[in-house]
């Protein structure tokens, strides 16, 4: 992501209008905790602070932001390879874990989202965001780190299999009509228009 630009400090207005309406949707308050895993740039976890939502932690393998997450933000960081590493959380510690364009590049997802359902509270969420493969099947190798294509039924399936229940689907990323134009900023919903997947789980336990 560096390398195409991104970086923490340009934020666009889209992460700023979406992750809080997806924490305020799973029902989060600003003293629960919300984790990033795979945080890359810092793009979802700092919307989420801009937001006010200050009890936050991320997860990656590569820890090349944490000095600034920590020390600017405060925000716990930890480094992990998810495929084979569990999370340093409590059991029941968090509110929401979100996951954005990482599912797509993992060869195991079974300890991840085994992990994802030991830190979650009861009816507390993770959210999932990944490249919808019927609108992206003629682009989605062209990423050769990615390992997994998805679509809206096999990534519902793949959340139930794992003991999430009441899993919800939507299309993500807004990149036509509408969308394009900012109108997401007026109504959220408008942001559910796109070529990416929006997947939530909620924790029975």
């Amino acid at each position: 992501m560096a390398d195409q630009g991104y970086d923490p400090d340009s934020i666009g207005s889209f992460h700023l209008t979406m992750i809080p309406w997806l924490a305020k949707k799973c029902g989060v308050s600003p003293k629960d905790l919300i984790i990033d895993v795979g945080s890359a740039q810092g793009h979802c976890i700092l919307s989420a602070y801009k937001a006010g939502y200050l009890n936050l932690a991320v997860v990656d393998v590569d820890p090349h932001n944490f000095e600034l997450f920590s020390n600017r933000y405060g925000i716990r960081c930890q480094r992990a390879d998810i495929e084979h590493d569990r999370l340093s959380f409590q059991d029941s510690e968090a509110s929401l874990i979100m996951c954005v364009h990482l599912i797509e590049h993992l060869h195991e997802t079974g300890l991840f989202l085994s992990e994802a359902r030991r830190v979650l509270g009861k009816s507390r969420a993770i959210a999932l965001v990944t490249p919808d493969w019927r609108k992206q099947y003629k682009t989605f190798w062209r990423d050769p780190t990615h390992v997994h294509p998805y679509d809206r039924e096999s990534i519902a399936r793949l959340l139930r299999m794992h003991g999430f229940r009441h899993v919800q689907t939507y299309a993500w990323g807004s990149a036509y009509g509408l969308g394009r134009m900012g109108a997401y900023r007026l109504l959220p919903q408008l942001g559910l228009i796109g070529r990416d997947l929006l997947a939530i789980g909620f924790n029975p336990d």
